[in-house]
C-alpha cells in the first residue's frame, strides 16, 4: 500500500498490521479499536477494483456515527473528544464484476494538533 509509506513518512504512526479480507455485496464487517483523545486517526481503505463502491465509517463509544467515506480508495480521519472504543464498519455496497470484493484498511495515528 503506497498510502502507509507516504503517512510514515509524515510522521503518522500505524496502528498495528493492516486488515485485509473480502466482502460480499451487502456485508458489513466491524473491527474495534480504542481512540484515544490525544491523537488524530486517520483510516485508508483500498479494493482490489477501482470499480468497487466500499463504504466505511466510524462509531464513537456511544454509538454515534462521527464520520463517513465512500469508494475504491478512500479515507477519513476523526478527532476523538473522549477517550474510549471506536468502531470502523465496511459495507460493500457495489462490486466490480462479481458478488465479491478485496479490500485492505490501515489505521493511524499522529499527536493532535493543538
Amino acid at each position: 500500500m503506497n498510502i502507509v509509506s507516504a503517512l510514515q513518512e509524515l510522521g503518522d504512526e500505524m496502528l498495528g498490521e493492516p486488515v485485509t479480507g473480502t466482502l460480499a455485496l451487502g456485508d458489513t464487517t466491524a473491527l474495534h479499536m480504542n481512540f484515544n483523545s490525544e491523537y488524530m486517526y486517520h483510516v485508508h481503505i483500498h479494493s482490489d477494483s477501482y470499480f468497487n463502491i466500499i463504504e466505511f465509517w466510524l462509531r464513537d463509544s456511544s454509538g454515534e456515527i462521527q464520520t463517513i467515506a465512500g469508494g475504491d480508495n478512500a479515507s477519513l480521519a476523526a478527532y476523538p473528544d473522549t477517550s474510549g472504543e471506536w468502531t470502523l464498519q465496511i459495507l460493500l455496497h457495489e462490486g466490480a464484476s462479481s458478488d465479491s470484493a478485496s479490500y485492505a484498511a490501515a489505521v493511524f495515528r499522529a499527536w493532535r494538533y493543538l
